[in-house]
């Protein structure tokens, strides 16, 4: 059994795998007595491999919190596709576990990936299991905060669970303006891609693509748990 830990910008997400499949997973705040909770739970549990995005712990952190289990980092462990990016020690964890996932879910496709969290990233990865690379842009969140931010009377709002295409007052003219413009940008992403790669499996995922999915064209909506099953699948094809 593996335990899979995500340790995002803004959450701390853990799964449990067997066999291939989730057994259970929640978002948690603290590491504190979670080893000790799963493994008087799954007395099974062995493996465990983590992405940390933030860099908020060390490995021998990590090892320290789950003494009993092998604790893997990312940058550690084979990959199961060739990359050509320039900085492989830059390289966020969490894009090479949706590239991984992708490649366990659509062998021999071209596939990009698009996930929108705290920031939106793109990934390509190629039909022969080449890692192109990709892009980084400003997320959700992250754009309706810079606007209060950076500026001295726009307010603060969230978003809506659909783009508008105008707003009549101010705060509903920020999140058509906010919206629709990431929807034009994935679209504009995805037609330029596509212009390269005929054959292209668009993928979309991450925390804010359920306010995205019907809005942007021609995309496949992942569940919040690809990242986890790429780990997971990192994880099986290094111990295979």
């Amino acid at each position: 059994m593996n335990l899979i830990l995500d340790i995002g910008n803004t959450h701390i997400k853990y799964h449990l795998f067997s066999s291939g499949k989730r057994v259970i997973g929640n978002a948690i705040e603290t590491l504190d007595g979670l080893e000790e909770r799963l493994v008087r739970e799954y007395p099974t549990l062995e493996h465990m491999v983590y992405a940390d995005v933030r860099g908020k712990y060390t490995h021998k952190t990590l090892c320290s919190f789950f003494s009993s289990v092998n604790v893997h980092s990312i940058k550690s462990l084979s990959f199961p596709f060739t990359s050509n990016y320039a900085t492989p020690e830059t390289l966020g964890e969490d894009r090479i576990a949706l590239v991984t996932a992708a490649i366990k879910r659509y062998p021999l496709h071209n596939c990009l990936i698009i996930d929108a969290g705290t920031c939106i990233t793109y990934d390509l990865i190629t039909a022969e299991k080449n890692y192109l690379g990709g892009a980084i842009s400003p997320g959700l969140a992250m754009r309706f905060k810079s606007l209060s931010h950076f500026t001295g009377k726009l307010p603060h709002v969230e978003a809506k669970a659909a783009p508008l295409l105008w707003g009549d007052s101010t705060e509903t003219s920020i999140q058509a303006g906010v919206l629709q413009g990431i929807v034009h940008e994935l679209d504009g992403q995805i037609s330029a891609y596509k212009a390269r790669f005929t054959s292209l499996t668009v993928i979309l995922t991450g925390g804010d693509a359920h306010y995205l999915s019907k809005s942007v064209k021609n995309t496949i909506f992942a569940q919040p748990n690809f990242l986890a099953e790429g780990l997971n699948h990192l994880l099986d094809y290094n111990k295979n």
